[in-house]
């Protein structure tokens, strides 16, 4: 794909990306960015990821190093899932988001801001979840992990939250591909055989009080002063009532 189509998809998108997710409709852009433009396989390297988190952790104090990690990682998946999920299910489109073939800008606090795509990106342009799944994010629950010891599993339900936010979202328009929105559904436990809740995605969520999603694992942001509970959403609170 080159720097002129991932433009245009990037201005298809904004205007399709749901109102309650605008903050992060211009998550992707075309490449190679600034000069501080990060290349996401660079997060691989011990210094430069400790330099990224510290920089977003600089107002936490000592603060668990892993609960820093994935509070930040929920930022970054905010940023790849809204694009990525809008463009599939609107668009009819995959952006080319293997991770090792994607740059990062960061805002001014540290926290990613979004992603650029280079021209002829590598990974598969396969319009499906999965693809997104196997080329993006597992490798990136993987680096989180590897880095600084963070259970896969928080990192996994930090996205399945992330994701099922939006695919709802999206659910409450009009869709090019709804058969994304099914396979969403089936990824993360709504529907389909009891085998599919094996998934991470599912693995991640449980039946809150009406039925709405809810986390299974704690996201640690409880652990870092200043930073809101994450209410309703939150296992803490839920396990002196015996639920999930």
């Amino acid at each position: 794909m080159s720097g002129a189509a991932i433009d245009d998809v990037a201005a298809q998108l904004a205007p399709l990306v749901p109102e309650p997710l605008a903050a992060f409709g211009g998550g992707v852009a075309a490449g190679p960015g600034g000069p501080e433009t990060l290349p996401v396989a660079a997060l691989r390297e011990p210094a430069v990821f400790d330099a990224v988190t510290a920089r977003f952790g600089a107002g936490f104090g000592d603060a668990d190093p892993r609960a820093v990690v994935s509070y930040w990682s929920q930022f970054y998946l905010a940023t790849l899932a809204t694009p990525a999920l809008t463009a599939l299910v609107r668009l009819g489109r995959a952006l080319p988001l293997a991770l090792d073939a994607v740059g990062l800008d960061l805002d001014a606090a540290g926290r990613p801001a979004r992603l650029l795509l280079s021209e002829g990106g590598r990974g598969t342009l396969d319009p499906s979840l999965d693809a997104l799944v196997e080329g993006h994010l597992r490798p990136f629950v993987d680096l989180c992990h590897a880095r600084c010891g963070l259970a896969p599993r928080v990192v996994w339900c930090n996205a399945a939250v992330i994701l099922d936010h939006v695919a709802r979202e999206l659910a409450r328009g009009p869709a090019r591909e709804p058969a994304v929105l099914e396979e969403a559904g089936t990824a993360l436990g709504w529907r389909g055989a009891a085998c599919s809740r094996r998934s991470p995605l599912a693995q991640g969520l449980c039946p809150g009080p009406g039925g709405a999603p809810c986390r299974r694992v704690c996201c640690l942001r409880y652990r870092l002063p200043g930073v809101a509970s994450c209410g309703a959403l939150c296992p803490v609170a839920r396990r002196t009532e015996g639920s999930c």
